[in-house]
């Protein structure tokens, strides 16, 4: 490479990374005519006549032309590439490239010397017209007196498929196309809108990135809305923007109130901002008339969110038949404590047997309060199947054992059965004294008289009618607190033959995590549980078809705040 080329270097450098002052003129399918004069510091366009940087030369009898200027008027970009110390141009047949660093020019990676294709003046890059003007599908036509050539360049038309940008490759990467359809030619208001991606890579790299313009799942108002599509590939490389009409008439299919209920998912909220919860919120009827309530499991609550701060018995309850131990304590002694559920049996001439029909447990952690979902989960997900155990007269059972550190917090569920009548006791003791303190724990059991409360229920229940009393508009169900905690109440909503409706639960004061399960399948609650200012969470949503649906519902150790339960009819919407 001759040295005045490698001088003029950082002159090129300069021209070609500041914009351009001279506006290219709008080429969208037309035909550009340019008149370049041997040395001459303007060309004509198009009969206008427009400065250039530096002007064409006649060289050895081939024309040489200024490739940034006269790429801007045809609608090209040329790029340089200051790593590689290159100017890089991309048409619509092929890529050209003039190396300046290694003397060579190449077309589509085959490459020639720089001399042959290219010259540099006053840090200008004027390339041979007779070698680029093929590949930039330009026709030219030298007139002489004075010594002038002329270009015709027919502009094509816009299209989606463009070579991108050089990024660096020998040959440049593709925009991705971007398209897509709708399932309708018209809608009416409220009336969902599906969208049909029909978008591709060219290159076949895949597009990890979207961006759309004006899209939205319905319209609420009359009109004509644009909406617009835009996609990347993994290069970086935008496609052009594909917009299409959507045509929304006068005629309404839904409203805006109406929209979320119909259309929100399953395990999704309607916030509590939107019109769809204010409007639901303020016409709901109560139903209480179809709300049972069952005490035959018994609970039986040792503790919920408390921190031991003595040792001893906790709490100690008679049981009967069925029933469900519940435990949520920490510790805040600052020393190990061990905490045991035990059963005795009071009888002096009968065995008990014992069984454990269900379990759920949190195992000892700082993290109790933050985690106390687990227990409840484990609790609705687990299927237990553990033997029956018999205790003699006068003995007692180890139902559970947990050991705490200071801090830790442990809570569980344990639903169980016996034969007859047994003593349920919790004890805490100092890790070291549990021996002494549990050596005899029939004593401990049925002489220390810890509180002892009466029948607790374990379940709420709502059957809901479709008859010409109930479900004739939005209804809700707030179940009413009985007792001092709810904690392992659960929450039944059982519908035969519903008709078609929505089934969301609402925080109303406060905060509650828990879990939702729907014929058996658990429903994720968000992250974190409910508060009451989210809305409603879409528990269900029923077709008319279904035999019946089964809701149930149980809140996470301390997590007990009243919640609410909204149906809301849906109408045949054709």
């Amino acid at each position: 490479m001759k040295k005045k080329h490698i001088a003029a270097l950082s002159l090129l450098l300069g021209t070609l990374a500041v914009g351009s002052s001279v506006s290219a003129v709008d080429v969208s399918g037309t035909t550009v005519h340019i008149q370049f004069q041997d040395r001459q510091l303007s060309a004509e366009v198009d009969s206008s006549e427009i400065p250039l940087g530096a002007p064409a030369e006649i060289v050895d009898g081939s024309f040489y032309v200024p490739i940034r200027w006269l790429a801007d008027q045809l609608g090209m970009e040329a790029i340089w590439h200051e790593g590689r110390r290159a100017v890089g141009l991309t048409t619509a047949q092929a890529y050209l490239e003039w190396d300046l660093e290694r003397g060579k020019a190449s077309v589509n990676g085959s490459s020639i010397d720089l001399e042959e294709a290219a010259i540099v003046r006053d840090g200008s890059l004027l390339v041979k017209l007779s070698w680029a003007a093929p590949y930039m599908g330009i026709r030219y036509e030298y007139l002489p007196g004075p010594s002038r050539v002329v270009l015709t360049y027919e502009t094509p038309t816009d299209s989606a498929y463009r070579e991108s940008t050089y990024p660096g490759d020998t040959q440049p990467n593709s925009r991705p196309i971007t398209i897509f359809a709708t399932d309708k030619a018209s809608y009416r208001i409220g009336e969902p809108i599906q969208y049909i991606d029909l978008s591709y890579d060219a290159d076949a790299e895949g597009l990890p990135e979207y961006r759309w313009t004006g899209k939205e799942d319905a319209f609420f108002r009359p009109g004509t809305y644009a909406v617009t599509l835009e996609a990347r590939d993994r290069h970086g490389n935008w496609s052009s923007p594909y917009t299409r009409h959507i045509q929304v008439s006068d005629e309404s299919y839904l409203s805006e109130a109406e929209y979320p209920w119909y259309t929100s998912p399953v395990g999704t909220l309607i916030k509590s901002t939107s019109e769809a919860w204010k409007d639901a919120s303020e016409k709901a009827v109560p139903l209480t008339s179809l709300v049972t309530r069952s005490s035959y499991r018994q609970r039986v609550v040792s503790g919920e969110n408390h921190r031991i701060l003595e040792t001893g018995l906790l709490k100690r309850q008679t049981v009967n038949g069925h029933a469900r131990l519940l435990s949520h304590h920490s510790n805040g002694l600052g020393k190990p404590v061990e905490l045991k559920v035990i059963a005795y049996n009071p009888s002096t001439t009968q065995n008990r047997t014992v069984r454990v029909t269900g379990a759920g447990e949190l195992e000892p952690t700082l993290l109790h309060r933050t985690l106390a979902k687990v227990a409840v989960t484990d609790f609705m997900t687990r299927q237990t199947d553990e033997p029956a155990l018999d205790i003699a007269p006068g003995q007692t059972l180890e139902l559970g054992s947990y050991k705490l550190e200071p801090g830790q917090g442990m809570a569980s569920f344990k639903d169980m059965t016996t034969d007859g009548t047994v003593e349920i006791g919790f004890v805490a003791a100092i890790e070291g004294e549990a021996g002494a303190i549990f050596r005899d724990l029939s004593k401990l059991v049925s002489e220390q008289k810890a509180p002892e409360e009466g029948s607790l229920d374990s379940e709420v229940r709502l059957d809901l009618i479709t008859d010409g009393n109930n479900l004739k508009s939005v209804s809700s169900w707030s179940p009413e607190k009985k007792a001092a905690t709810d904690f392992g109440l659960g929450h039944t909503i059982h519908y035969n033959d519903p008709r078609p409706v929505a089934i969301a639960l609402h925080v109303k004061d406060g905060h509650a995590d828990g879990i939702v399960k729907v014929d058996g399948i658990v429903v994720p609650l968000p992250q974190g549980g409910l508060t009451d200012q989210d809305g409603a969470f879409v528990a269900a949503r029923t077709t008319g078809l279904e035999s019946s649906v089964h809701i149930e519902w149980m809140a996470a150790p301390g997590n007990s705040s009243p919640v609410e339960w909204i149906i809301y009819p849906l109408q045949d919407k054709k």
